[in-house]
């Protein structure tokens, strides 16, 4: 019987920073001979865009069909930056349960004390209340090996409690383009890590005069779903971005190319912006095929969301990193400050100035230089994913 491995995370949903890491991880696996397992909110989507087989789990309520799903998976791996209640007081409810659907579904099916499980590539950010917390501690204390994407992640779960944390990488460092790899038959090396993206703005000859901006709606407080707060809270934002983002266009002469990562919850908020701007923009319809290739035709990036900033270092782009979460500060600061960063909070108080992002590209462009030594400095740590994941398969073998 194949060694198959399931896959937990945001996994089946429109946003590309989720699904990049899902291609990421399953091609890990197959280059591995393992047979790649998705836990998915949708799993038609999954098995259509991957390739991959894909078990479905929407809510904790339908865990009891998790676990049946999960009886011939021989181990768990949660990756993506699922630590947190930021996004929705929900959302460690939800993928806890995952761990312990399948913790119950292992001791039914293969008979072991102790459920086979690790967390890697994790991101842990802000949780808020005891219980949370709690919850987070108990699933990692139980796994068999646990390595955030960088260091506040670990600080944040070794203060909570849990003392065994390594430091590894993000596993979308690890892409190849086309980002496609986890399908059956690829032809990506399993130890390769050398880049290779379509049109990446490395030789610059295909790099236009635009900019690639990379927006999201801000995540707010309250009970409701991360999907229902987005589609209001950057209302009180659309007047300032627009005025800034003019301003980013004209002080430079280029072309503004708006690309949503989540086009459900960015492009209502994209095409509001582009209505208040006086500015020609670009909408780009985006994909798990073109996302990287897209990010790179520009000259460089201006991004709110995380694995825009990835993209950008994989194509030894400039970048400007609007800092809404920690893991933006993070992905800066642990890379050798090769991004600019820009404090958010002004937009709510409705004072940030127009001249702020114009700035920041100048800073950005000067400090370019780094980013290869970032991609070598992150990419590195690569190697501690690799060496929980080759652990765990000699675990179950």
């Amino acid at each position: 019987m194949a060694l198959r491995i399931a896959l937990a995370g945001w996994y089946g949903s429109d946003n590309l920073g989720d699904e990049m890491i899902l291609s990421c991880m399953a091609a890990a696996l197959r280059a591995r001979g393992v047979e790649p397992v998705a836990v998915s909110i949708d799993p038609e989507r999954t098995v259509t865009v991957h390739g991959v087989e894909a078990v479905p789990h929407r809510s904790p309520l339908g865990s009891a069909a998790l676990r049946r799903s999960l009886r011939r998976s021989h181990a768990m791996v949660l990756s993506g930056g699922v630590v947190q209640s930021e996004t929705s007081p929900w959302n460690m409810w939800f993928h806890m349960s995952r761990l312990r659907a399948y913790r119950r579904s292992a001791s039914a099916a293969h008979g072991r004390a102790r459920a086979v499980v690790a967390a890697i590539g994790l991101g842990v950010g802000h949780v808020r209340g005891a219980r949370g917390r709690r919850m987070a501690v108990s699933e990692m204390r139980r796994a068999r090996h646990v390595v955030t994407r960088d260091a506040a992640s670990a600080r944040r779960l070794r203060g909570w409690g849990v003392p065994d944390v390594a430091i590894g990488a993000d596993p979308v460092l690890a892409a190849n383009a086309p980002l496609v790899s986890s399908r059956p038959g690829a032809t990506r090396p399993p130890d390769s890590r050398t880049p290779k993206l379509m049109g990446s703005t490395r030789s610059r000859s295909d790099s236009g005069d635009t900019i690639c901006v990379i927006l999201r709606p801000p995540n707010r407080r309250g009970i409701r779903t991360a999907a229902a707060k987005t589609r209001t809270s950057w209302q009180p934002w659309i007047g300032q971005l627009a005025r800034s983002l003019d301003a980013l266009a004209t002080g430079s002469g280029m072309t503004l190319r708006l690309l949503p990562f989540q086009p459900s919850q960015d492009t209502p908020m994209l095409g509001a912006l582009r209505q208040r701007m006086t500015t020609d923009t670009e909408l780009v319809t985006l994909s798990i095929d073109n996302v990287l290739a897209e990010v790179a035709r520009s000259r460089f990036v201006v991004t709110m969301r995380y694995h825009g900033a990835i993209a950008a270092l994989l194509n030894d782009q400039a970048a400007v990193l609007l800092d809404y979460s920690p893991k933006m500060k993070s992905l800066a600061v642990e890379g050798g400050g090769w991004a600019s960063l820009v404090d958010l909070a002004p937009l709510d108080a409705g004072d940030f100035e127009p001249r702020t992002l114009v700035g920041a590209a100048a800073e950005a462009q000067a400090k370019s230089y780094r980013t290869a030594e970032a991609r070598g400095l992150l990419g590195a740590r690569l190697k501690i994913n690799d060496a929980a994941l080759d652990d765990l398969l000699e675990l179950i073998r």
